[in-house]
């Protein structure tokens, strides 16, 4: 078995199997270049298949550097602007994947199946001869006399005159992404920074949540460390039986991830369309026109039926009480709350959990460029193990298909 290649490639996620498809489509001399693709799972692009509920959200068409965090902007910028979601898209298309758009400008491929992508992926690799090594998992990644020597677990050492580490980060682990790229990356002089859970629920000190589990409502949650907003985001609230979900709550997480020394509190403002004084003129009317009802019945044409009776215990306001009693102060107090519920926050669900990884390769020793090592000649990162995150939408599968296509090209 062949075990010397122009390139080698650690990871068969989005990233990798597009670092491996750009590099293989290369000439050197006007020859293809060889290239081994490893993957410690026994198939490939597994995580692609939770994406978007298992219809993969390929890209979304309003990519751009503001929807990415972690590292410099102007890095992710220019690696996002070397094959953007516009490229992206044509690249698919050209696989023969009928694309379509949906809100917010996610694109998925009209099966709605991620499958779709992996086969299609799949296909354009063994057209370019990528030689797939599956249940290869990588030991030891070293660099002698100008070749990599990549030793594998079962012993076997491949050796490759250039090496690109598409390995991903530590979120969902149960694709296979463990974390063992920042090993390999320190082992070869580089730094990776904290990394956190992303895209990923929270968990709150209060246990009433759970009396609501299930329950989404639309609204603004935003997260205070004392007296200061540190995450804002607008969009669905689900609550859960450990605290809440949703995408605009587990875009917090790994913003705040970095805070969690502090305390730090979560406010829902479930009415994000009326001003406090709108909100109270709504429940005027609605008092005035059910004075002989109970409060927890009034409320119920502006509540969810489960919520309005956890609302009146948390404010100590008897559910059994005729709307015509109300004072103006318990009125108020209900105004206030609708619109600033707080909760505390005790943690993020573990890694397992999570979407995507904060943190991870440090970008100052990578080239903007290339994504080639500034440490080591000949070693390239892409996808995840870089610290860059994106929002939820799309925006993750994007950096991998650019990371991935940037280092492929091998610059």
């Amino acid at each position: 078995m062949q075990n010397i290649f122009d390139v080698a490639i650690i990871g068969g996620g989005p990233a990798g199997m597009m670092a491996a498809i750009t590099a293989a489509e290369k000439k050197n001399n006007s020859s293809e270049l060889s290239v081994v693709l490893l993957e410690k799972n026994d198939s490939l692009g597994k995580k692609i298949l939770a994406t978007g509920n298992g219809r993969c959200n390929l890209t979304n068409r309003f990519a751009e550097k503001s929807r990415y965090h972690g590292g410099d902007q102007q890095f992710i910028s220019n690696v996002l602007s070397s094959f953007d979601q516009f490229k992206t898209m044509q690249f698919f298309e050209e696989l023969g994947i009928v694309l379509k758009e949906e809100d917010n400008g996610r694109i998925f491929p009209r099966t709605n199946q991620a499958q779709t992508i992996i086969d299609a992926l799949n296909h354009r690799l063994q057209e370019d001869k990528v030689n797939v090594r599956l249940n290869s998992i990588v030991k030891r990644i070293s660099k002698n006399s100008g070749n990599f020597e990549i030793t594998l677990n079962d012993g076997t050492v491949i050796n490759s005159k250039k090496v690109v580490i598409t390995a991903g980060g530590k979120s969902s682990s149960q694709f296979g992404s463990t974390g063992d790229g920042y090993y390999w990356a320190e082992n070869l002089g580089h730094k990776t920074t904290e990394t956190y859970p992303a895209l990923v629920p929270l968990e709150t000190v209060e246990d009433w949540p759970k009396e609501l589990s299930g329950l989404r409502l639309e609204g603004r949650t935003f997260v205070t460390d004392g007296d200061k907003i540190i995450s804002e985001k607008n969009g669905d609230i689900l609550f859960t039986h450990f605290g809440l979900s949703a995408p605009s709550v587990m875009a917090h997480a790994g913003r705040i991830a970095p805070f969690f020394n502090h305390k730090l509190t979560i406010h829902l403002d479930i009415f994000l369309d009326l001003s406090e004084k709108d909100l109270d003129s709504t429940l005027i009317k609605i008092f005035e026109s059910s004075g002989k009802k109970e409060l927890k019945n009034a409320l119920s044409g502006i509540l969810p039926n489960n919520l309005s009776p956890v609302v009146l215990r948390l404010l100590e306001i008897r559910a059994e009480k005729k709307t015509a009693e109300i004072s103006k102060e318990d009125r108020l107090k209900i105004v206030k709350f609708l619109k600033d519920i707080p909760l505390e926050i005790k943690q993020t669900r573990p890694f397992k959990e999570a979407q995507v990884t904060s943190g991870g390769v440090a970008l100052d020793d990578i080239n903007e460029k290339t994504l080639e090592s500034k440490k080591t000649k000949g070693l390239y990162f892409a996808g995840e193990i870089l610290d860059v995150d994106g929002d939820s939408g799309g925006f993750n599968l994007q950096w991998a298909w650019s990371s991935g296509h940037l280092a492929g090209n091998l610059q």
